[in-house]
């Protein structure tokens, strides 16, 4: 297929993964990646470690994307620099171990470790939707109680330990005003800034945008509210796939990978699909979506082990 047909055809492939990532909340690279390699690559030519010239590819479409979505978290100033620059080092340290590791594995099991992100990824939407709504309701209920019963009792409060209070200098205060006028304070464990070194591995062994790791982490061990994680999470991307791209173009064997008609007619279509995406998410509800995509997760990751069984008969 020539590289002109692949650009155009790309092109309107990439604006329906942007507007479903924008919807569903998932990053780009666990929608190219498959479409990469069980489709395009399908009706070329044949291709030496094919899934792992799609991790790259996808990579590579992820930086665009990556900074489109910064300038909008910049601009809606819901971006923790302070912890994004702290974790950057890890996702980098991450990046090129991930990269490194995949070249030096067979494409087996770079496949299977794919399908099993799919099936994670699948799984952290369900749980995501059934613990939104299960939090919905505690709150509710927990509202409820403070109408009925409005008593106050006082805690007594063990004196902190030395770890502790060693702890309580590594974690920093945080009080934001975004550009809605909202008002955000939290503490920011930096002592845990360490563990974005799994984003990055992830994101660069995959080609995704290491969000599923990256923002579960921000919000849940360093501290940040659900909203800064995402969108740090994205600024942090940006130092993750660009290393892993420069870590491609330094290892012969994936130079090749990188093909600049697959790259724009996916980063055309996903920048300006990710504006749509957003545009409709706040209309629609988005949780019926989550699950079926979920579900599509799930089938793709079984029909990629699939094509490869049928690959090796």
């Amino acid at each position: 297929m020539e590289p002109l047909s692949i650009f155009f055809i790309l092109i309107p492939i990439g604006l329906a993964v942007g507007i479903f990532a924008a919807i569903t909340g998932l990053g780009g690279g666990v929608l190219m990646v498959p479409i990469l390699f069980l489709g395009i690559f399908a009706f070329s030519e044949p291709l030496f470690d094919s899934i792992k010239y799609a991790t790259t590819i996808s990579s590579t479409v992820i930086i665009f994307t990556a900074i489109s979505g910064t300038i909008a978290f910049v601009i809606q100033k819901r971006i923790d620099y302070i912890v994004a620059l702290l974790c950057a080092p890890f996702t980098i340290a991450g990046a090129y171990f991930g990269k490194f590791a995949q070249n030096k594995i067979d494409e087996t099991t770079v496949l299977i470790f794919f399908a099993i992100l799919l099936v994670l990824t699948a799984a952290r939407m369900t749980f995501k939707v059934i613990s939104t709504k299960r939090q919905e309701k505690q709150e509710n209920q927990l509202e409820d109680s403070k109408n009925e019963n409005g008593n106050n009792e006082k805690t007594i409060e063990d004196e902190p330990s030395r770890f502790k209070l060693l702890l309580d200098k590594l974690t920093l205060e945080r009080n934001f005003d975004d550009r809605s006028n909202k008002n955000w304070q939290y503490k920011a464990r930096l002592y845990l800034t360490p563990i974005a070194i799994v984003g990055g591995f992830v994101a660069s062994m995959a080609g995704v945008g290491g969000g599923i790791i990256m923002v579960p982490v921000l919000h849940i061990f360093i501290g940040l509210p659900i909203h800064f994680s995402a969108a740090t999470s994205v600024f942090i991307m940006i130092f993750t796939k660009s290393t892993t791209v420069i870590t491609a173009y330094t290892t012969e064997t994936e130079t090749a990978g990188i093909w600049w008609s697959y790259v724009a007619g996916l980063a055309i279509g996903i920048v300006v699909g990710a504006q749509i995406g957003a545009r409709i998410a706040r209309k629609i509800k988005a949780d019926p979506l989550k699950i079926t995509f979920a579900t599509v997760l799930v089938l793709v990751s079984i029909w990629t082990i699939v094509e490869w069984q049928l690959g090796l008969a």
